[in-house]
């Protein structure tokens, strides 16, 4: 790549940042941690979202918060600890009601909840906000990769923390799901990307805090830029997409 080229690539960059930043305050309801203001959470409160936020992985994220909810205050009470509640079955008793919760598509999504529950209350006292609590976004995210919630959903967990108010720094990497390497592959490459390329593209776009990009990039996933029949007619990148004008081409052809 020529100077030039490298120059046009970084100004499209700035362009399409430009384009998804307006939108970057994020609507989303993280439950009763994201009603606080900022001020300090209770134990129940963040053990509570840190449940659901572990739950919000390869399904629906209404249902899987519903799911997080329904377990700890309908199946297992509303208990003061709830990591201690799920533990105090054994590991195989735990894994054999995952028919009778329904708390996830896949074994692993409901399996997994007791070895994090016991690294909780081994390492935490069963209490989640001491893996955040004036702790940086790197350092939770290392934290929560060591529990078993992933690579993904961690990084979520640390942009959800950040919104809240519950964890201050200046910069954290998006959850570069389905919507986001979609959207980001399209509009830049012409074609979805998987995640380590949404790694990159991201913080080419805002290196100073890629999170900012996190919502504006899932919404247009969610709402117009869908697998099939993408309806780009109501994109905000529609000007600076590379699979739209290439589409828009190919018609024109016709």
């Amino acid at each position: 790549m020529d100077e030039g080229q490298g120059n046009g690539h970084a100004e499209r960059m700035q362009r399409i940042a430009a384009l998804l930043l307006p939108n970057e305050k994020s609507p989303a309801d993280w439950g009763e941690i994201s009603h606080l203001d900022g001020k300090p959470c209770t134990k129940k409160i963040a053990n509570k979202f840190l449940i659901c936020c572990l739950l919000d992985w390869q399904m629906k994220s209404d249902l899987a918060w519903r799911n997080g909810i329904r377990l700890v205050e309908e199946i297992l009470g509303d208990p003061d600890d709830v990591w201690k509640a799920i533990t105090s079955v054994s590991e195989s008793d735990w894994a054999s009601r995952r028919d009778e919760y329904k708390l996830h598509r896949f074994p692993a999504g409901h399996t997994r909840l007791w070895s994090i529950a016991w690294h909780i209350g081994d390492n935490y006292d069963g209490d989640a906000r001491r893996i955040w609590a004036g702790k940086e976004p790197a350092d939770v995210f290392r934290r929560l990769s060591v529990l078993g919630a992933g690579e993904q959903l961690s990084r979520m967990i640390v942009g959800a923390l950040r919104d809240c108010g519950q964890l201050e720094g200046t910069a954290s990497d998006v959850k570069a799901d389905v919507h986001v390497c979609r959207v980001l592959g399209r509009v830049v490459c012409g074609e979805p990307v998987k995640p380590e390329m949404a790694d990159q593209l991201t913080r080419e776009l805002h290196l100073a805090d890629p999170w900012r990009l996190d919502w504006p990039l899932w919404e247009i996933g969610r709402a117009f830029c869908h697998s099939r029949k993408p309806d780009c007619s109501r994109c905000s990148l529609i000007s600076e997409c590379s699979y739209a004008l290439k589409a828009s081409a190919q018609s024109s052809a016709v």
